[in-house]
């Protein structure tokens, strides 16, 4: 071999380390929508070459807090968060943001507030911060009122994404805070809203079962309840919303 096809091969080699993070985050991702959870954590482990960075861990959290191993994601996003400085461009909000929803998982209530609050200081505005502000007071049953006002805010901050969509799950969790607050009509208008919103893979699509679920079974629905938790659970049997879903049908 030549020194140019070495210095060749070193070039293509440091090229493919720099960018383990999109090719880990690329390979893995298909799995992960498909609810192979393992599989996307194979591939994800392969791209790292034995070295993940922020990127690397910051989908490995997602995954596994999909899987429902929420104590396994917690430290991939604070490893991640240590190794984003601030000023980074990387999107520390978003960090922030998973690990709430992780520890919304984990029962750690007051933290997960925390993080979603530094989420939204450090610039989120997608309405996923307030999102999860949300659902840790249904989950918990407290503060329903102020938990209806966090799901308006999470709706108007979606519009004004570049895409404008707004997931179908804010309003499914909408629909819940009303059914909670006996406001069962207006719950079936966000159900019916939540409902026309296309969902682009089965995780998704479960996480919005679940939460239809909750509302229906808060409005004293049970069969239309089951239904959406049956739906949900075949969805995604291998991840967390298909697992709550599960709990509810037997």
């Amino acid at each position: 071999m030549t020194y140019a096809a070495i210095l060749a091969l070193v070039a293509v080699a440091a090229l493919l380390f720099q960018a383990r993070g999109v090719i880990g985050v690329i390979l893995a991702d298909a799995k992960m929508r498909a609810g192979d959870y393992d599989s996307a954590l194979r591939r994800l482990h392969w791209a790292s070459l034995g070295s993940p960075n922020a990127v690397l861990l910051h989908k490995e959290g997602l995954i596994l807090s999909l899987a429902g191993r929420p104590a396994l994601a917690e430290p991939c996003y604070r490893d991640a968060l240590d190794m984003v400085q601030s000023g980074s461009p990387y999107p520390r909000e978003r960090l922030h943001a998973s690990l709430g929803y992780a520890l919304i998982d984990l029962g750690r209530y007051d933290e997960a507030e925390a993080c979603f609050h530094r989420a939204i200081e450090a610039g989120d505005r997608s309405g996923n911060s307030q999102d999860g502000l949300a659902e840790l007071r249904l989950v918990r049953g407290v503060e329903i009122e102020q938990a209806l006002a966090y799901t308006g805010q999470a709706i108007e901050h979606a519009k004004e994404r570049a895409d404008g969509r707004i997931p179908g799950s804010y309003y499914a969790l909408q629909a819940w805070a009303l059914a909670l607050l006996g406001r069962g009509e207006e719950a079936r208008e966000a159900l019916a809203q939540a409902m026309r919103v296309p969902e682009t893979n089965a995780r998704t699509r479960a996480s919005l079962h679940w939460r239809a679920g909750m509302a229906l079974g808060a409005i004293q629905q049970a069969a239309e309840a089951r239904k959406q938790f049956q739906m949900g659970h075949d969805l995604d049997p291998r991840g967390k919303y298909g697992r709550r879903c599960g709990e509810h049908l037997s």
